[in-house]
């Protein structure tokens, strides 16, 4: 079995893949219907604000940040605060995923969680160009997970005369030995877009490669708004303040308690 099919398969059992569709989602929507250009908001402080939502998203459905809880047991608190600043029902939509079950990772500068054998750090880029990120130009953190080297058995369809530079071999090897590098587990990227005009997003989840020389972005990456189960993804975000539509006109929906464990599995800066 190949390293993707092994990380689909894991993230998918434990609802992380459904989470992070609904994070995307919920971090864009609120971020079009404030977005507002007479204000001098422009494609940098949508790409910004959406950033630090789904930040924010993913720490409310992985009960981690400050929605962090010490125990499973008590999950039993109010769902109040993980449901505040969503749009109404939105927090019933979001995958149930037990505390716990996915724990806050950072690697140094990045915010990162993690999941079994798995990390996943964020990363924005501009729509339409994920296969061509300039993995060089991002941060030093990025730029480390890109040189973990290539996932066991992965064979390049497109060979180049720079696969085995002395000098990216001895930059990945002083990465690794960073004592703050903390590559402790495979360190995965979802990255995020979306086309501001038509509101139409991109998500994927992958294996970065560091592309020195023009070489593909990615080991391998995986359409998260594609394939995702339970998650619709053919509505666009709306790119201008107002109801969504199809959402019921209604006042917030009344307050439940937080999910507990034994409630089920979920549905399933440029930075």
């Amino acid at each position: 079995m190949s390293e993707q099919q092994d990380a689909l398969e894991d993230l998918e059992s434990s609802g992380v893949l459904a989470a992070l569709a609904w994070a995307d989602a919920s971090a864009y929507r609120r971020t079009m219907d404030d977005f507002d250009p007479d204000t001098g908001h422009d494609q940098g402080w949508v790409g910004s604000t959406a950033h630090r939502l789904f930040v924010d998203r993913l720490h409310r459905v992985f009960s981690t940040g400050r929605h962090g809880v010490d125990s499973p047991e008590a999950a039993s608190a109010g769902l109040d605060l993980v449901a505040a600043g969503l749009a109404p029902g939105e927090h019933r939509k979001m995958p149930l995923i037990t505390p716990g079950e996915v724990v806050w990772s950072p690697l140094t500068q990045s915010p990162g969680w993690r999941c079994g054998d798995w990390r996943f750090l964020l990363t924005s880029f501009v729509y339409g160009e994920s296969n061509r990120i300039p993995w060089p130009q991002k941060s030093p953190t990025k730029q480390r997970v890109a040189l973990q080297g290539r996932p066991a058995g992965w064979l390049d369809p497109h060979p180049t005369l720079f696969d085995e530079d002395p000098g990216s071999l001895a930059v990945a090897f002083e990465a690794l030995r960073a004592p703050d590098a903390e590559l402790d587990a495979t360190t995965l990227i979802v990255a995020h877009s979306i086309e501001r005009e038509l509101g139409i997003r991109e998500l994927y989840l992958g294996r970065s490669r560091l592309n020195r020389h023009g070489e593909d972005a990615w080991y391998w990456k995986h359409d998260l708004l594609a394939a995702n189960p339970g998650t619709p993804t053919a509505e666009p975000i709306p790119t201008s303040p107002g109801p969504i539509a199809g959402a019921p006109e209604v006042q917030d929906a009344p307050v439940r308690l937080r999910r507990q464990p034994s409630e089920g599995s979920g549905e399933r800066r440029q930075a």
